[in-house]
């Protein structure tokens, strides 16, 4: 009785398999990965400076202003922010 029951569960299992296999598009291993893969986690402190980047972008190709002005209104910006904030920004 205790092999009939191993092999049912086997049956049960390889069925399982098999049917995620052929359903799940996860189950193409590598090939889902590389399409899938998320990108890596960034600081927090990172992303505040992508963001700061694209905004930069943003005013140098939208407005006429040069770079002395833009550097100027990101100042005004920074320097509005808490003082913990612009303190780790300035080390980053």
């Amino acid at each position: 009785m205790t092999a009939h029951t191993a092999v049912v569960f086997t049956r049960y299992m390889m069925l399982s398999i098999e049917n995620r296999e052929s359903n799940d598009n996860r189950s193409l291993g590598e090939l889902f990965l590389y399409f899938s893969d998320e990108m890596s986690d960034i600081t927090w402190m990172q992303a505040f400076q992508m963001l700061l980047q694209m905004f930069r972008k943003l005013l140098e190709e939208h407005c006429d202003l040069v770079d002395e002005k833009i550097d100027e209104l990101v100042d005004t910006f920074i320097s509005t922010l808490p003082s913990l904030l612009q303190s780790q920004l300035i080390v980053a």
